[in-house]
């Protein structure tokens, strides 16, 4: 993106404000510097400022814009001219019989490995075989929360050298996950050898919860009944809002941000304020479910039981 071009399309903000009230940001702190339209003035002047620190990058201000515009992509391009690649050579493990191949993230290793085991026993009553690769991986969310975006850059590239050469469908169990391989890293390796690759990649990654959908309708059935029996909250975090079609109309969820887990916000005491603003969806709740290894670990942290906090698939 060229900065005439960049010129462009930041005079296509009309600064109407809509995008300034769904701002987590600026419930809190209530300065138009910690606004989506506020944040994107400062871009188009040419100034940083550390209300940036503060996005999210839950993309509700590009949402809800008139234009379809939001200050995260532009903060990532801007930042991501500041970076250099270096390619790593690592270890691919071949695998041959598996249709289907799960992504082994962070949240599957250390928060709800019981969401994958039922999402594979599932799997196998339909006759489907489903292998997790060998090696722990991660998306790279905890550096770009730290913003340490060389890192991210290095970690994406060892994804695509593992993930590329899988000639199968790549199953996530995180919204973040997904946002990342679909949206992301292709933004982020736009104009470079990779973009292509990384386009390609984004084809193969598909989250589970979809999986389930399309074949397994008695576990879904039965989930659904669970619901209606329990007091449970189905949490749809920002970054699967973009996947809703595929269960609008299979479950109800409520949509709400936890705050985000970048470790910057939690220095500030972001999380704890912005919980008023999500609190009160919990009432008389027993049971919230996300689908999103961040907000699994704000609401983990932030809440007293009860609810109990689970992963969407460890309630099937």
């Amino acid at each position: 993106m060229s900065q005439k071009t960049l010129r462009e399309i930041l005079n296509l903000c009309t600064r109407c404000g809509k995008c300034v009230p769904s701002c987590p940001s600026y419930r809190i702190y209530k300065k138009e510097a910690f606004s989506p339209r506020g944040r994107l003035f400062l871009i188009s002047q040419n100034r940083v400022h550390e209300s940036f620190d503060f996005c999210l990058l839950c993309e509700k201000c590009e949402r809800i814009c008139p234009h379809g515009m939001g200050f995260p992509l532009f903060y990532l391009k801007n930042l991501n001219s500041f970076l250099t690649l270096e390619e790593k050579e690592i270890q691919f493990y071949k695998t041959e019989k598996s249709q289907i191949m799960i992504y082994p993230s962070c949240g599957i290793k250390y928060l709800y490995p019981e969401a994958m085991e039922k999402f594979i026993f599932i799997m196998k009553k339909k006759n489907i075989l489903v292998e997790k690769i060998k090696e722990f991986l991660c998306c790279g969310a905890p550096f770009l929360n730290l913003g340490i975006f060389p890192l991210f850059k290095k970690n994406a590239i060892k994804n695509l050298n593992i993930l590329e050469k899988i000639d199968k469908s790549f199953v996530v169990f995180c919204a973040t996950c997904l946002w990342i391989f679909k949206k992301i890293y292709p933004f982020i390796f736009q104009g470079t050898p990779y973009e292509q690759r990384f386009l390609k990649l984004s084809q193969k990654i598909v989250p589970a919860y979809q999986v389930l959908f399309e074949i397994a309708d008695e576990e879904i059935k039965s989930l659904i009944e669970k619901v209606k029996n329990e007091k449970i909250i189905f949490h749809l975090s920002c970054h699967l809002t973009e996947e809703f079609k595929l269960f609008k109309n299979k479950i109800e969820t409520k949509e709400f941000c936890c705050g985000s887990p970048k470790i910057f916000l939690w220095t500030k005491g972001f999380q704890e304020k912005y919980k008023r603003e999500w609190v009160k969806n919990l009432e008389n709740i027993n049971i919230l479910a996300t689908f999103c290894t961040g907000c699994y670990l704000n609401f983990t942290i932030l809440l007293k039981r009860p609810p109990l906090i689970y992963h969407w698939l460890e309630l099937l």
